[in-house]
């Protein structure tokens, strides 16, 4: 069993949180290796050195392949010793067999935190009670990385309610990654906030064939936060069909993005949905 706290045995059932989702706070290396690998017992002490010799700024998860034959599976593995780096949910790196102290220090600098990492993670820890210096750090962080993912997502959320085009440039690099979709689809609607709901009401309900309006009506209501009357309306619209029924379809589809597949209005929506589309 490993021991150092940078160091931890994973199987199939904590694959998840221990690997993918610790992985969007630090880099995380998993070594897939059995006891009766040679080459296992050459990698997987040097790997750990230097993995604990970096204190924290890389973790490691070993893996059993003889006990955890499913997962090996799904991670297409032929040969072992196999070193997958996992960063922000995603594989970035990997090889196979033993390396050298040189290649292996060579591939964790690669994955390594980099000062543009370090500093949106400052402004995390300091967002609950400082904002504005949060704000500024990751504006820093973007200034050394303009790609930073977590920095863009993170300042994204500050700026939102004040600037929403603001929140929609920095997230846009990185759209379809479902953070940044959510956050754009709460700028888009923030554009709805200021439109006059009487006004829009009373034209919906003048002519409940007109498509165009039950859509602005819909698009000011989820704006609003009337997540159900929003739905409704915004089905009618895709139902209505003609040139505002994708952009209809597509507000839904934002709408469903922001409240999350485990909101009882996103389970009937969608279906309702489909029932409109097909």
């Amino acid at each position: 069993m490993s021991t150092s706290s940078h160091v931890q045995d994973v199987e199939t059932a904590d694959f998840q949180t221990a690997v993918i989702e610790r992985s969007k706070d630090v880099p995380v290396v998993v070594d897939f290796w059995a006891a009766w690998c040679g080459p296992c017992r050459t990698l997987g002490p040097a790997l750990e050195a230097a993995v604990t010799a970096r204190n924290g700024d890389i973790v490691l998860a070993k893996v059993d392949v003889d006990r955890n034959q499913q997962l090996a599976a799904q991670f297409g593995i032929r040969g072992i010793p196999a070193v997958k780096a996992f960063k922000d949910g995603k594989l970035v790196d990997q090889f196979t067999g033993a390396l050298p102290p040189q290649q292996i220090e060579a591939f964790l600098d690669r994955i390594a935190p980099t000062a543009a990492d370090r500093l949106a993670t400052q402004a995390a820890a300091r967002l609950p009670n400082d904002p504005a210096g949060a704000a500024a750090t990751f504006e820093e962080a973007l200034e050394l990385d303009g790609r930073h993912l977590g920095a863009a997502l993170g300042l994204a959320e500050l700026v939102l309610d004040d600037d929403p085009q603001r929140a929609l440039d920095l997230v846009s690099p990185h759209r379809p990654e479902v953070s940044a979709e959510a956050i754009a689809a709460k700028a888009q609607l923030a554009f709805a906030d200021s439109l006059d709901l009487d006004v829009l009401r009373t034209a919906a309900g003048a002519d409940p064939t007109d498509a165009a309006a039950q859509l602005e009506l819909g698009r000011a209501l989820a704006a609003t936060g009337e997540y159900r009357a929003a739905i409704d309306h915004l089905l009618r619209a895709v139902r209505l069909g003609g040139a505002t029924r994708d952009a209809a379809r597509d507000q839904l589809v934002q709408l469903f993005t922001i409240l999350g597949d485990t909101d009882p209005l996103v389970k009937t929506g969608r279906r309702e949905l489909a029932n409109a589309l097909f």
